[in-house]
């Protein structure tokens, strides 16, 4: 921005730089916060995935071992069902000769991970409603770059955030 001002000792010119807009300062933060989020959230994900798996291969491990399923189910938290299916998924192992009160602890440590993942999920989550409200609230983005943002469909976010107050940035 140049402005040009005569007066009778000649030309002064402003070479500063305009105030941003203030809307354009909340939409490039809100831009920022949504992307940090959605990158905390697939990393979450991802972590989540191995620490199933290994939970599975331990529960499976601990049954091919004759450990009871009522007593697996009880230590794990899972269903007596799903704990019947996840051992018919590993058919292919052999017993490890490890105590079970061992294969309880690991199990249940894992369990307890897997758990906070869970609650770290839903804070993640819970920080994204409120980051899209506050967007929509503020009008700053339309609901096709909120989408792509954070990997929802635009039509789940109008669902999502109806009625919602944004909470503080």
């Amino acid at each position: 921005m140049s402005i040009t001002h005569q007066d009778d000792s000649g030309y002064y010119r402003y070479r500063g730089t305009p105030k941003p807009d203030p809307a354009a300062r909340q939409a490039d933060k809100l831009r920022r916060l949504l992307k940090a989020n959605r990158q905390r959230i697939a990393f979450n994900a991802s972590s989540s995935r191995p620490l199933s798996v290994r939970l599975n291969q331990h529960i499976a491990q601990a049954l091919r071992d004759g450990m009871k399923v009522t007593r697996l189910a009880e230590a794990s938290g899972l269903s007596r069902w799903t704990i019947r299916t996840i051992g018919l998924s590993f058919d292919d192992l052999l017993p490890s000769g490890t105590h079970p009160e061992q294969q309880l602890a690991v199990i249940a440590g894992l369990k307890s991970e897997l758990a906070e993942l869970e609650e770290a999920k839903a804070a993640l989550e819970e920080r994204r409603l409120s980051l899209l409200a506050a967007a929509r609230r503020l009008g700053v983005m339309d609901d096709f770059e909120l989408a792509a943002l954070t990997a929802l469909q635009s039509g789940d976010i109008r669902k999502m955030t109806r009625g919602l107050q944004p909470g503080l940035l």
